[in-house]
C-alpha cells in the first residue's frame, strides 16, 4: 500500500536516512523498530507528506506523494490518522472537543452527526464517560486514548503510530497494545508504527522492519527478525528483552 524507494533525508551535516526502501502491505500492522534517534519519526513524516526527501519517492498505491504540491496532499491525507507520541491534544479543548476537532475541520456534518461521531469513535477506546473532562484531568495512558479517537475521526484507512507505548506503565502499555488490535480487526485498517519496545513489537506486529544506519537492514515476521543472523539485530533484540 505504502512503498518508499531509495529514500535520502539529510539535515545539515547528519544523514538520517540513507537509501532506504520500505513495502508497506495493506491491512496489516507493520512495526519500524530501531534505537531512539535513528530516524523512525523521520520514515512516518515521510509517509504523509510532512518531510520531503532529498532523494527517492513515496508512493501510496499509484500515486506518487513526495511528488504532490500541498493542495493535493491535504486531500491525500484524509486517508491518514495518525497517533503522536504525546497524545498532542488541544489543552483547552475537551476530550470531546479535542476528536470534534477533525470532524469539523474537513466535513460538512451537522452538529448532531459529529457528536454522533465523536461518541462513537470515544467507545471504541473505552472513554466514553470522559468526553467533558480536559487533557490535564487525563493520566497519560488516557490522553494517549483520546488521541487514538481522534485520529480514527474521519476513519482512515492507515494508521500511524509515533512510539505509542512510550512512557507508559506496563498495564497502559498493554491496554494500548490491545487496541491497537482491536482498531487492526474492527476497522480493517493498515498500521504502521514506530517503536524501540521489543515485548510491544513482538505482541502486535505481522511484519517488522528494522531501522540502522539509514537503512532497512532486516524485514519479515517477527519470527523472521529473531532468525536474523545480523550482529545489530540481535544484540538490539536480546537488549529490548531485558
Amino acid at each position: 500500500m505504502i512503498k518508499l524507494i531509495d529514500l535520502h533525508k539529510s539535515f545539515g551535516d547528519q544523514v538520517v536516512l540513507h537509501g532506504l526502501n520500505l513495502e508497506i502491505p495493506k491491512g496489516k500492522v507493520t512495526v519500524i523498530l530501531g534505537p531512539s534517534g535513528a530516524g523512525k519519526t523521520v520514515i512516518l513524516r515521510h509517509m504523509i507528506g510532512l518531510s520531503k526527501p532529498d532523494r527517492g519517492q513515496v508512493w501510496l498505491d499509484d500515486v506518487e506523494i513526495s511528488a504532490l504540491s500541498e493542495q493535493a496532499l491535504s486531500r491525500v491525507r484524509k486517508r491518514f490518522g495518525m497517533l503522536f507520541q504525546s497524545g498532542a491534544l488541544f489543552d483547552s479543548l475537551t476530550v470531546e472537543e479535542n476528536v470534534a476537532f477533525p470532524l469539523m475541520e474537513h466535513t460538512q456534518l451537522s452538529r448532531e452527526a459529529v457528536a454522533k461521531k465523536v461518541r462513537e469513535k470515544l467507545s471504541l477506546v473505552g472513554l466514553q464517560e470522559a468526553g467533558a473532562k480536559l487533557p490535564a484531568e487525563l493520566s497519560g495512558g488516557m490522553r494517549k486514548r483520546v488521541g487514538l479517537a481522534r485520529a480514527i475521526a474521519l476513519e482512515p484507512e492507515i494508521i500511524l503510530y509515533d512510539e505509542p507505548t512510550t512512557g507508559l506503565d506496563p498495564l497502559m502499555t498493554e491496554t494500548i497494545n490491545q487496541l491497537i488490535l482491536d482498531m487492526q480487526r474492527q476497522l480493517a485498517v493498515t498500521s504502521v508504527i514506530i517503536s524501540h519496545d521489543i515485548e510491544s513489537t513482538f505482541l502486535v506486529a505481522d511484519r517488522v522492519a528494522m531501522l540502522y544506519q539509514g537503512r532497512i537492514v532486516a524485514e519479515g515476521t517477527p519470527q523472521d527478525l529473531q532468525r536474523s543472523p545480523l550482529p545489530f539485530v540481535q544484540e538490539f533484540l536480546h537488549r529490548g528483552k531485558r
